[in-house]
């Protein structure tokens, strides 16, 4: 079958192939500084009244806090200005405070990023020590984002008298710490969670980021032009279109995963100019919630993938599922599928119910060679790339990989989970390496939790910053875009569901009405027996 007939091989059932609509540039409000501000608080660090005494900051921090003048923003970290001006000559650092060096910092046009991990000791509620990571930013500009579900704001909790202008909101399972001072928008967040003693609780992380926030001081930053901060408009797209590649529109979820049925998140946004994360096509966008990479036409038994705790992955009870709305065991790569705000327990405050899926699930399709000297394929050789010249932000044995990109009219976090620590960890990939655009980062792996403990796929999302400071965006246009012109070609977006489709190709699970009184195993019975009967109907 021709590829250009396989694209469309929808219209049979009633959906329509036409060109995709136009992609959108994200929509930013740039910082207005005031440096004179800023200035006016550093009177008196200089060594000679006629210092220049950011130049002077810049400088004496510098051995600490890497090229920290690139900042367009003061940038304010956990920094003893008195040691500073006392520290013996030679030192390099004894104007930290007890929060130490930062396990990350970076700065570049977009603004700065430093990461701090702290140990908290045992305690009436915890047995050992605990890790916990301090994050914060300052942004040159923002992004402009449709309003938010979820979301919480939370009381200052003795913070008032430093920061009469804050908000405490809670957000996507962080407690954020938002902040002006400078006309800069500066947002220190820490991951922590309500009501759940395995994880850092709220209650318990609120003195550290308090303690943190009362040792700030500006470390560096240069005053410099922000209009080249403008959003980059989206890369052309190829002037041809692609004769196989297709998608269905963003927010169109497979019917029945959306989570609470509230729908996707329709937004063709594309954030930033990525090379697409995987490092070959063809590749396939699409949900993870059925057995074999969607396939809920496979017979049962048929998936050498397990759940964590040993069940097989299973098409959800009482749906109706249409073979041309499922891969055929993951080689039916088009047309793609957006899943971002799946059904899922996550906090996603772009996603319509505030809950679900926070990125794109993408799938490799067929095998990978091992090397180019070895004919051993397999599913487990698919190389992951870096999507945009950035900085890692990564502890050792971390599960997930964030890139975290500076430039100007750019500042994104791309984050990359299931690939597996252990080998992540042996390439030397953690925070402060710098990776380009294009470069192996990894292979596509099942790991959650360990290793088999999801399907072989990559889950790639990511971040921006916004007046909420960090929040999670739909990356499936994005992507879209991206992949275009790894394939050098347009895709063709279905503008219509499918209406029609033959009553052969629609698997039927059992659904017992309320009032009968069957059994559960019966039901279980009923169900294998329809599941094994469509699927030898069609295959004989």
């Amino acid at each position: 079958m021709r590829a250009s007939a396989i694209a469309c091989l929808l219209l049979l059932f009633g959906a329509v192939c036409a060109p995709a609509q136009d992609f959108k540039p994200p929509q930013i409000s740039s910082t207005s500084v005031d440096w004179d501000a800023a200035r006016a608080t550093l009177d008196g660090l200089g060594s000679a009244p006629d210092v220049d005494t950011l130049a002077y900051l810049n400088h004496a921090t510098g051995s600490v806090f890497p090229n920290i003048a690139a900042s367009p923003v003061p940038v304010l970290l956990p920094f003893d200005r008195d040691a500073l001006l006392q520290r013996k000559a030679g030192e390099q650092s004894g104007f930290l405070t007890d929060f130490g060096k930062p396990k990350f910092f970076l700065a570049g046009p977009a603004g700065y990023d430093a990461a701090f991990s702290i140990t908290l000791p045992e305690s009436d509620t915890r047995s050992k020590p605990r890790a916990v990571e301090v994050h914060i930013s300052g942004f040159a500009f923002l992004y402009e984002l449709e309003a938010r579900m979820g979301g919480e704001e939370k009381p200052l909790a003795g913070l008032q008298a430093e920061f009469s202008d804050m908000r405490r909101l809670y957000l996507e399972s962080h407690m954020r710490y938002l902040f002006t001072r400078y006309g800069v928008l500066y947002d220190v967040s820490i991951e922590c969670y309500e009501g759940n003693s395995r994880r850092l609780s709220c209650q318990e992380a609120h003195p550290v980021v308090a303690r943190f926030l009362k040792t700030l001081n500006i470390a560096g930053g240069t005053p410099q032009s922000l209009v080249a901060s403008a959003a980059p408009m989206p890369e052309a797209r190829p002037e041809k279109n692609s004769t196989i590649f297709s998608y269905h529109p963003p927010g169109k979820l497979i019917s029945g995963t959306d989570s609470r049925r509230r729908g996707g998140d329709v937004d063709y946004t594309v954030f930033a100019p990525i090379r697409f994360p995987l490092a070959d096509a063809p590749a396939q966008a699409y949900s993870q919630m059925y057995i074999n990479i969607g396939d809920c036409t496979a017979e049962l038994g048929d998936s050498r993938t397990v759940r964590r705790y040993g069940a097989p992955f299973r098409c959800a009870p009482g749906k109706q599922i249409a073979a041309a709305d499922m891969p055929n065991g993951g080689q039916n790569m088009y047309p793609w599928r957006d899943n971002f705000c799946e059904s899922r327990s996550f906090f996603v405050g772009q996603c319509p119910s505030g809950f679900g899926h926070q990125g794109q699930d993408l799938v490799p399709v067929g095998c990978a060679l091992s090397s180019r000297d070895n004919d051993e394929c397999g599913r487990g050789n698919h190389r992951v790339v870096a999507v945009h010249e950035g900085t890692v932000l990564r502890s050792p044995r971390q599960e997930g990989l964030v890139v975290v990109a500076n430039a100007p009219g750019t500042h994104v976090r791309f984050r990359y989970l299931h690939m597996n620590p252990k080998a992540v960890d042996a390439d030397g990939f953690f925070s402060g390496r710098v990776v380009q655009e294009g470069e192996i980062i990894g292979k596509v792996s099942n790991f959650n939790g360990r290793e088999g403990g999801t399907s072989y796929h990559l889950h790639f999302d990511m971040q921006v910053p916004t007046k909420d400071g960090w929040v999670l965006v739909n990356p499936y246009m994005t992507l879209v875009s991206s992949y275009e012109r790894l394939l050098g070609g347009r895709g063709m977006e279905i503008q219509e569901e499918i209406t029609r489709i033959p009553d052969s190709d629609i698997v039927q699970t059992a659904s017992v009405p309320s009032e009968s009184k069957a059994p559960r195993k019966n039901i279980r019975k009923s169900t294998r027996k329809k599941r094994f009967a469509a699927y030898h109907k069609r295959h004989k």
